[in-house]
């Protein structure tokens, strides 16, 4: 008696073979990239530590996400800076189904020049930044847009910013990170010397609301900016480091001489949620240009 396959098998493996075939005929595509996001490093079990890094494509002048980037294992002639271009070797994950996202190699990594914050270069940084697909008039539209477009990535000026809060992690957060940090330590890794990434016992957030109709409570976005958390490291032994903090964030960044936008990303594990990837603040009287 004859006997067929489970037709359930054949599916996956036929998937399995898909995806293979996929990633075997997907090129990587050499690509002009504006940094504009680099958040504080994380420990990594695959990667060792990563740094969340998003940009702007030159062709597409649309949002982009980096993934991963070991920044601080990058030699020197590859560790780009904010408003930095760089061309890079990417193409599009397939492990993170947000379409923003995109491996790249690091070893293709080559810098290109910057755009300094002088008057004309906060004017080049909106010329690329501010574009209107990137640009979402509150938080609700941008997670809307999640929501039916699977957006990940996106621009929001807030209508008010209330208040920056520090608050410290809870000691299983803290405990949880230190087993994080010990075991991928402890791994034997003859190609590199593994580095000491500081785990920072606090976190910040930022209360905020949006110039919309459409919003109508006041939210409290976390922030991941690697320059908030590294301005923790440099003071954090003052005796007013909190107040030293806030007033970078309130009356610098966030300041009234300032014409401030927040730039969003969502969690690949907790795609519904939304944090603080980086701030652009150009200066509230510059000279505008037309796109």
């Amino acid at each position: 008696m004859a006997t067929f396959p489970n037709p359930l098998r054949v599916r996956k493996k036929l998937k399995l073979l898909m995806r293979f075939f996929v990633g075997m005929i997907e090129l990587w595509n050499e690509k002009d990239i504006l940094i504009t996001v680099k958040t504080y490093p994380e420990y990594s079990s695959k990667y060792t530590e990563t740094v969340c890094t998003a940009g702007i494509l030159k062709d597409s002048r649309s949002l982009v996400r980096l993934y991963p980037i070991k920044f601080r294992y990058l030699e020197g002639r590859s560790q780009f800076k904010k408003y930095q271009w760089i061309k890079a070797k990417i193409k599009k994950a397939t492990s993170d189904n947000r379409p923003e996202s995109y491996n790249v190699k690091d070893d293709s990594i080559i810098l290109g020049p910057e755009i300094k914050s002088d008057s004309s270069g906060w004017q080049e940084r909106e010329k690329w930044l501010l574009r209107p697909q990137n640009v979402f008039p509150s938080l609700e539209s941008l997670v809307q847009n999640r929501e039916n477009a699977n957006v990940s990535l996106g621009i929001v000026k807030p209508k008010e910013v209330i208040d920056f809060r520090i608050q410290k992690k809870s000691e299983n957060e803290i405990k949880d990170s230190y087993s994080k940090k010990n075991a991928i330590m402890a791994q034997m890794d003859m190609l590199q010397e593994k580095k000491d990434l500081d785990i920072i016992p606090v976190k910040f957030s930022l209360r905020f609301s949006c110039d919309s109709e459409k919003c109508n409570k006041v939210h409290n976005i976390s922030i991941l900016d690697w320059e908030i958390s590294e301005l923790y490291r440099r003071i954090k032994n003052d005796a007013n480091w909190k107040e030293k903090i806030r007033d970078k964030v309130m009356n610098d960044i966030c300041g009234k001489g300032r014409e401030t936008y927040l730039i969003l990303g969502n969690m690949a594990l907790h795609q519904h949620i939304f944090c603080i990837l980086g701030f652009f603040w150009p200066p509230l009287n510059r000279q505008l240009k037309l796109f």
